[in-house]
C-alpha cells in the first residue's frame, strides 16, 4: 500500500492511543521490528472489533473476520519512546469495512496499514449489522473519508 498524504497526518485520525515501545519490540539496532509493528496495530484493532461485537449481544451468531492486512513500512520506529497508534475507518462496504491505521512517533508516521474486515454469519459473508453504524461513523477519518 502507498498511504495517501492524509494518512501521514496524525490529525486525520479520529482515534489515537499512545503505547510505550518495549525492549522486547526491538531488533539489535534498537529499531522496532516488523512483528512488534504488527502487534501495535493488532492490539487496537482487537479492541475495536471487540466493541463492535458487544453491540451485537450475546446471542448473535455473526462475527468479524480479518480478510487482509496491508502494511507499509515508511521509516524506522525507535526505542525507547511512545508509539501513537492512530485509527480510522478508511472504507465501508455492505459486508466489509477497512480499518486504516498509522503508527507515529513525535508526530511523524513511520508505518501505515489497512485491514479489511468482513462480517460473516453461518452462511458466509453477510450484511454489516446496523448496530455497527455508530462505531463506524464515530471512526470516520477527520478529513471526511
Amino acid at each position: 500500500m502507498k498511504p495517501t498524504p492524509e494518512r501521514l497526518r496524525l490529525e486525520s485520525y479520529p482515534n489515537r492511543v499512545e503505547v510505550p515501545a518495549r525492549f522486547s519490540d526491538v531488533d539489535m539496532f534498537r529499531h522496532l521490528n516488523n512483528v512488534a509493528i504488527g502487534q501495535f496495530y493488532e492490539e487496537i484493532r482487537f479492541n475495536l472489533i471487540g466493541r463492535m461485537r458487544e453491540r451485537l449481544g450475546k446471542g448473535a451468531a455473526g462475527r468479524v473476520m480479518v480478510a487482509n492486512v496491508d502494511t507499509a513500512y515508511l521509516r524506522e520506529g525507535r526505542y525507547p519512546g511512545l508509539v501513537t497508534v492512530a485509527t480510522g475507518i478508511a472504507q465501508r462496504g455492505r459486508r466489509s469495512f477497512v480499518i486504516g491505521q498509522g503508527l507515529f512517533q513525535d508526530g511523524v508516521c513511520f508505518s501505515a496499514a489497512d485491514t479489511t474486515c468482513v462480517y460473516v454469519d453461518a452462511t458466509g459473508p453477510a450484511e454489516l449489522p446496523e448496530a455497527f453504524d455508530p462505531i463506524l461513523e464515530e471512526l470516520k477519518f477527520v478529513d471526511g473519508r
